[in-house]
């Protein structure tokens, strides 16, 4: 049986009402009619307000970690205060999944930059009201600056959480019955998502170097934010009018079924344990490349607390944002080339081949960091080896960035067995997303203060092995082959 004849019209009935412009099209073959129901331009704009949402948050990442860096030592500290924004995302996305099943995807992927708008005007007050704070002074104006840059911090996760669930939604709303499509438009998402962290690190960069810290570079970032809300309100059409659920349990109770189901539970360290990676490299290594390298004093000087650490210290912020920056452009590289063949392997095939790249990776960046002790002490003869180094790191990152595509159509797909509970399923996304962005980030920076850079690749390679283990019981256990193909073959001969 075909996913396409799984995928009956009376289940389609009931989450998707056409809009006016698509009346006409409903002659098209069921495998489509999903997709007419908003149209290829509404599914692009819904991708493209990921995009511009997660620049501006990370933008504002970027920003504070500059500032809190150049006043706290500690990059445990520094990691809780700006990744509070995950606390709220990871609250609040199981809601949002569940009402966007209630109430239609549209009014809270709208709210969200309105959110996001208003977390950018509470972190501009903190900038103007605290331009130059004396971290060792434990006072109130130093307590008062941590509570507003944690509400606005709050703020921005809200307003993540109120996108992330309801987009996810949407596209798979719209992907109803065509597999190949919604491989696509799910690679299509992370990329956004990635893009928008990896442009949000230069973006915020910029600001800080030609805007400053205060009322300019914060009202760049509600411009973003004012451009996403234009973008959802006048080039999307809903995918979803619910006026009844079947499924009428409480919101709370409604997350805690769909955790219950054996494939998704069985999924949740593999991805927990990938998103406290990214979100630690991704987090963590900008503030950790830019500590200062010049001081005398042990506590303020990079190079006396880790000394013999190349990538612990000692780079200026625009080579760091850059560093950082191709990072995440070559993780997008490498989604995009993936989406051409994730649908000619098993879901897990592909994110143990991408363990296997973060693998190579994580071994790569500890030589490296053990070439120098800074950029500034580096010789010639350890130009041509730390080259042929990066090229095979790059090559790590590019089998890596398969395992997110591969992830999120695997929720995806485990959603269609769900079809009155998508935006509940795809939530879940945001909560692991969260959850593993801030105690990874937590304990990388803890894995950092503990033992440098060495001690973030430490933690990076458990991490990986935790995910791998997790992949590899889900492979033997077939919960990555969908319902219809464990129909067709008995269990022994699923490969």
């Amino acid at each position: 049986m075909s996913l396409e004849e799984r995928v009956k019209p009376q289940n389609e009935q009931h989450v998707i009402t056409p809009s006016p412009t698509a009346v006409a099209e409903t002659d098209k073959p069921q495998s489509l009619s999903a997709l007419a129901q908003v149209g290829m331009r509404s599914v692009i704009a819904c991708l493209f307000s990921t995009f511009l949402i997660r620049i501006a948050s990370r933008g504002s990442f970027v920003i504070l970690g500059f500032y809190l860096g150049e006043h706290f030592d500690s990059a445990t500290l520094v990691a809780i205060v700006i990744e509070a924004f995950y606390v709220s995302e990871l609250l609040l996305a199981p809601v949002v999944g569940v009402m966007s099943d209630r109430k239609g995807r549209k009014p809270f992927m709208l709210l969200a930059p309105l959110v996001g708008a208003v977390a950018a005007l509470v972190l501009m007050a903190a900038a103007f009201l605290f331009p130059t704070p004396k971290a060792d002074v434990f006072d109130f104006e130093l307590v008062a600056l941590l509570v507003v840059v944690l509400a606005g911090r709050l703020l921005e996760g809200a307003a993540t959480a109120l996108n992330a669930p309801s987009n996810l939604g949407y596209i798979t709303d719209a992907t109803v019955g065509n597999e190949k499509l919604r491989v696509r438009v799910m690679t299509g998402y992370q990329v956004a998502t990635v893009a928008g962290i990896a442009f949000g690190i230069p973006f915020g960069g910029f600001v800080w170097k030609n805007l400053g810290l205060g009322r300019a570079g914060f009202l760049a970032v509600i411009v973003v934010y004012l451009l996403c809300f234009a973008l959802i309100q006048f080039f999307m059409h809903e995918s979803l009018q619910r006026v009844h659920n079947a499924d009428n349990h409480g919101t709370w109770a409604a997350s805690k079924a769909v955790l219950k189901e054996k494939r998704i539970f069985t999924f949740v360290p593999a991805w927990l344990s990938i998103n406290a990676l990214l979100g630690a490299w991704i987090g963590l290594v900008l503030i950790i490349l830019t500590y200062p390298t010049v001081s005398n004093e042990p506590k303020s000087n990079a190079d006396l607390r880790f000394p013999g650490q190349l990538l612990y210290g000692g780079f200026d912020k625009g080579t760091a944002s850059l560093i950082v920056g191709a990072y995440g452009l070559i993780f997008i590289v490498g989604m995009a080339a993936w989406s051409l063949v994730l649908i000619r392997f098993r879901r897990t095939t592909t994110m143990l081949v991408a363990t296997g790249g973060t693998l190579i990776t994580t071994i790569i960046l500890a030589i490296i960091n053990s070439m120098s002790s800074n950029p500034g002490s580096l010789s010639k003869d350890t130009y041509l080896p730390i080259g042929l180094l990066l090229v095979a790191a790059i090559i790590g990152v590019l089998i890596q960035s398969g395992f997110t595509p591969a992830a999120l159509t695997h929720l995806a797909a485990i959603s269609e067995t769900l079809p009155n509970q998508r935006g509940a399923v795809m939530g879940l996304y945001s909560v692991l997303l969260g959850v593993g962005q801030l105690f990874g980030t937590w304990l990388g920076g803890i894995a950092t203060d503990l033992g440098g850079f060495y001690g973030l690749m430490i933690y990076s390679f458990v991490l990986t092995c935790v995910s791998a283990g997790s992949v590899w019981y889900m492979r033997s256990h077939n919960h990555d082959l969908d319902s219809h193909l464990l129909e067709k073959q008995p269990v022994h001969q699923a490969s």
